[in-house]
């Protein structure tokens, strides 16, 4: 693909960096599968029209801010990815501020949060693009006291010159650093130099989870929002056969109730939905409700058919992930033979909050506030089931309360 490199006035750059005042801003863009990423600025990514998947921004206070793409669930990403972008970075972690991205598997990739991928997938790339930002940083104070740039360094959100001591804050750097080209093949520190990543420090969220300050989805509140509850059926693909909703309907603040359904994988579950103006009002009108529940047309498995069916299962074919060797061959040929069934009993992958979103309907566009472990999952079903261009559909994370049960480690 060719480009061209086309100047933007230092205006626009502000416009699009959707900050104020001077700023650096830099990320990576992947070209293909299986490519190692470039270092873009943002100017240069807008020119080339290139979405950055990931990007750090310093704005003229000094204040440094990464765009995390995945969601913080308790698994520590809130803490660990600052971490990271603060060591090559040169700067306090105090002083490094974490903004969930929207969901946006274009400019992203996969967002889905799972399989202890956030770090081990973003580690390598995250360390270049601070450490590219710092040596931007650098050259931008060279150049300002004219002085030969490996007479100068970077620590604790400062660029210093060796022989003089004279010093500048990140921020008085950042309009000449933005113009830069982010250089190529950084070293990294050696590992035994870190004084950040493998350290034990207090985690940036728990202050927030303490004093009330973090945003879970249920603390999310728009201007003439209204609440809705659901009465599920007990038996996951049950139906709703009748429901009398005249005591619903009679609590105050209860404007709407209806039968609903909802996907999960190849299923619909049924339910009744009640609006209220407030969480209490629906509450209590989902207390009030009356259903009669269809529970026809499917098997009704209990706990030891469930297990029955399962050790059957046993006895076919196993289903493997990966094979090494000849099994089957040492297993015949060995002197001594041990054999062990495991059972273990229902473990749910449940969630310590209800589940809960808010969303914002307007004409054609949709924004969704959550916590939400995929959001540009949840970006492609909302933009397929309500026929919405996906890019107005606007997916943000809020912090989730997740807990897995032990046998998922």
């Amino acid at each position: 693909m060719e480009t061209s490199q086309k100047n933007i006035s230092r205006r626009n750059f502000i416009k699009l960096s959707g900050v104020t005042g001077a700023v650096l801003a830099i990320g990576y863009y992947v070209p293909s599968l299986g490519k190692e990423p470039d270092i873009f600025n943002k100017e240069m990514a807008d020119t080339m029209r290139i979405q950055l998947n990931a990007w750090i921004s310093i704005d003229s206070s000094g204040k440094v801010t990464i765009i995390n793409h995945r969601a913080e669930m308790g698994q520590g990403s809130f803490q660990s990815v600052p971490q990271i972008i603060a060591e090559e970075l040169e700067v306090n972690l105090d002083d490094v501020n974490i903004a969930f991205a929207q969901g946006d598997q274009t400019k992203y990739g996969s967002q889905i949060t799972g399989g202890s991928s956030t770090i081990r997938g973003s580690y390598k790339r995250l360390l270049n693009l601070s450490a590219s930002a710092r040596e931007m940083l650098i050259e931008a104070a060279a150049k300002k006291w004219n002085v030969n740039v490996l007479d100068c360094y970077a620590e604790n959100g400062f660029v210093i010159h060796k022989p003089s001591g004279k010093k500048f804050n990140y921020g008085e750097l950042v309009d000449e650093a933005s113009k830069l080209t982010p250089p190529k093949n950084i070293k990294l520190k050696n590992p035994a130099d870190y004084k950040i990543i493998r350290k034990p420090m207090p985690r940036q969220d728990v202050p927030l989870k303490t004093n009330g300050t973090a945003v879970f989805g249920l603390d999310k509140k728009l201007p003439g929002m209204l609440y809705a509850v659901i009465e599920r059926n007990p038996r996951f693909i049950g139906k709703v056969k009748s429901f009398d909703d005249s005591a619903t309907k009679a609590i105050p603040g209860v404007k709407h109730v209806f039968k609903m359904e909802v996907d999960v994988f190849s299923a619909k579950r049924e339910g009744v939905a009640i609006v209220a103006d407030s969480l209490w009002a629906a509450l209590q009108g989902k207390k009030a409700l009356k259903v009669e529940w269809d529970d026809t047309g499917f098997e009704h498995y209990s706990t030891n058919q469930l297990y029955k069916m399962m050790n059957e299962q046993l006895k076919g074919e196993p289903v493997s992930f990966k094979t090494q060797g000849n099994f089957k061959n040492a297993f015949e040929k060995a002197d001594k033979k041990i054999e062990a069934v495991y059972e273990t009993p229902y473990e749910s992958h449940s969630c310590m909050e209800p589940l809960n979103c808010v969303a914002h309907f307007q004409e054609n566009k949709c924004e969704i506030w959550g916590p939400i472990q995929g959001p540009d999952w949840i970006q492609r079903d909302i933009s397929e089931k309500f026929k919405l261009p996906i890019e107005n559909v606007m997916v943000n994370m809020t912090f989730l309360r997740r807990f897995w049960q032990k046998s998922f480690y």
